[in-house]
């Protein structure tokens, strides 16, 4: 347990770099003065892209690469930092790796309780109790190749969770999952870790994955974090044109703001509280963009891409810009068709580069 108002998780300055295998070749700086606070008992997820720093942060608050610069801190204790090191096992951090890594040879519960003391291995009552919180009370003398993914990924994290680490970190989990399974299975693990009162890092280059699971967003680009804020905050206010794009689809349009309105090829819009004046980008969500059917509509649909829970429509506006709007599934409009098209919400607008 950590005291009062103390992160579960505190980083501070964080700087990595790796040097090349040839002497002469120069040092790469992964990691640029990260900093971080992840209160007890959350879920935040780091999101960005690949090369951007998140699997080697996660690696250094666990201990398995050794910082060049900053602090961290674990429920309050300095794990890294200025002439302090301590090895993995020392930090009571519980790791879910993206490919699980079950013993093959031991049962479900054999796994569970891998990392527990030899009594409590014994005894059984803890092991039986993760598994009850894993859904997979029935499971524990099958071995791991009986399993689905789905199941083989709720050991591996009752197995972290069972020693009662101070924070489980999971780096890209659900990858080896097929797009149907992974939208179960990540309910299951938010279900767990909030049941345990597990806090938890969740690493991630999936958008979707990190704003329907997380308590928390933190954005990386370049070895640092670009914003940190609640998933619909940094979706509806991302801090720059950069994580606008990279946290979900975008229509940007060419702007001028004058006050609060704003001139675009969809007609004038309205842009939030702050935003600069002059030329702009305007972020608009597809989302955002309303449609409607008309014969003498200013808009044409030249595309139309159906996933079943909803489509996207593409239309071509009278200037020649083209926008994505998402709409019900049950939107008829089809290639060819003439609409109208408008956009009611408040826009996210960036000084033009």
């Amino acid at each position: 347990m950590t005291a009062e108002g103390v992160p579960a998780v505190r980083v501070r300055g964080l700087l990595k770099a790796f040097v090349g295998a040839r002497r002469r070749t120069a040092a790469t700086q992964v990691l640029h003065g990260v900093d971080l606070d992840v209160a007890p008992g959350s879920l935040l997820a780091v999101l960005g892209p690949s090369g951007c720093g998140k699997t080697t942060l996660l690696r250094v608050i666990a201990g398995f690469e050794r910082a060049d610069g900053g602090v961290v801190e674990i429920a309050g204790r300095v794990v890294s930092g200025p002439g302090t090191h301590l090895p993995p096992e020392q930090r009571r951090v519980g790791v879910v790796p993206q490919e699980q890594a079950l013993f093959p040879h031991l049962s479900v519960a054999g796994n569970v309780g891998y990392g527990l003391p030899t009594a409590e291995r014994r005894g059984g009552s803890r092991v039986a109790q993760m598994l009850e919180l894993a859904g997979l009370a029935e499971l524990g003398d099958r071995m791991p190749h009986e399993l689905s993914g789905g199941q083989q990924q709720r050991v591996a994290l009752a197995r972290a969770l069972a020693p009662g680490p101070s924070v489980v970190l999971l780096d890209e989990p659900f990858g080896g999952l097929d797009a149907a399974l992974r939208m179960t299975i990540r309910g299951h693990v938010r279900a767990m870790l909030h049941a345990s009162g597990a806090t938890a890092i969740l690493v991630t280059h999936d958008q979707e994955e990190a704003l329907s699971i997380a308590d928390r967003v933190a954005v990386m680009r370049d070895g640092a974090v670009i914003q940190e804020g609640a998933p619909v905050d940094v979706y509806s206010r991302p801090v720059d044109l950069g994580v606008a794009t990279f946290v979900g689809d975008a229509n940007l349009l060419a702007g001028t703001v004058r006050d609060r309105s704003v001139t675009t090829a969809l007609g004038s819009l309205t842009a939030r509280a702050g935003s600069p004046q002059g030329a702009v980008t305007v972020v608009v969500r597809p989302e955002q963009v309303r449609v409607r059917a008309a014969a003498d509509g200013a808009a044409e649909v030249i595309g139309r891409l159906y996933f079943g829970h909803d489509a996207i429509l593409t239309l071509r506006l009278p200037d020649g810009t083209t926008v994505d709007a998402r709409v019900a599934r049950s939107a008829t409009l089809e290639p060819g068709e003439r609409a109208d098209v408008s956009c009611a919400e408040r826009v996210v607008c960036f000084p033009l580069e």
